[in-house]
């Protein structure tokens, strides 16, 4: 059977706009992320150096303690995007708003990027987004064999969402099941969480009903502790929570 090509290039989008698009930096809205302009034909593939890195870590433990110190994790993101060059006399055309948006240095803004959708769509509900909150740096400007371009430092500032799920405009639930619903002391509880069609399970937030009875040990995992009927409820940003899942522990 004869291999299929996937062209990557046309299956990442790039959507850009000022960062004051943005109103609740924990929740963007499918109309904030629709009006941001769809930058994907103005920038160069492959120069494209935008992601989330590794984050940097500080432990505030001495050598010899033992009491449970603190290491912490400082958000790592950004990266540099280089774009094609607008002729003199084009005012109108997505590598002029391009210009226009990235072209200024020390500009606030939101830079979404989403992978594995063809770049020819609009953003949709249930789309995943790496949606970043960046600074641009000074700008550089050269040329290839090909085209003349400028490239640009995306600074961070503060605000990084990755994977974000963007919800649909009337809330959608979250949808919950476990391996069992039944348990005897001692024994595991696995709980799957779902939200248009994505697997958030460790994403998800868990609230038990009665922690005596039940308590989480990981996202998803839960262990029974005393005979009883407690019930679990998974939530997640902009989502409606789930139905309770009701778990008969013996």
């Amino acid at each position: 059977m004869p291999s299929t090509k996937i062209l990557a290039n046309q299956n990442v989008t790039v959507i850009a706009g000022l960062a004051s698009g943005i109103s609740n930096w924990k929740n963007p809205t499918l109309a904030e992320l629709t009006a941001l302009a769809r930058v994907s034909e103005a920038v160069n593939w492959d120069a494209f150096d935008l992601n989330i890195k590794a984050s940097d870590q500080k432990d505030d433990r001495t050598i010899t303690d033992g009491a449970g110190a603190q290491s912490r994790g400082f958000t790592n993101f950004g990266g540099s995007l280089q774009f094609v060059t607008p002729i003199p006399t084009d005012t109108t055309s997505i590598y002029r708003t391009t210009y226009n948006l990235f072209s200024t240095n020390r500009v606030e803004l939101v830079v979404a990027v989403r992978h594995g959708k063809s770049n020819a769509l609009a953003p949709a509900a249930g789309d995943k987004w790496n949606i970043f909150r960046v600074v641009t740096d000074a700008v550089m400007f050269g040329e290839n064999d090909v085209s003349m371009y400028y490239q640009l430092t995306l600074v961070p500032r503060d605000d990084v969402l990755s994977g974000y799920i963007v919800p649909p405009a009337a809330p959608a639930a979250i949808t919950t099941a476990a391996l069992a619903v039944a348990g005897a002391t001692g024994t595991l509880i696995f709980v799957s969480a779902t939200y248009q069609g994505w697997d958030i399970t460790k994403a998800a937030t868990y609230t038990v009903s009665d922690e005596t009875k039940l308590v989480q040990v990981h996202p998803g995992i839960f262990r029974v502790l005393a005979a009883g009927t407690p019930t679990i409820i998974a939530a997640y940003p902009a989502a409606t929570s789930s139905t309770a899942l009701t778990i008969t522990t013996t």
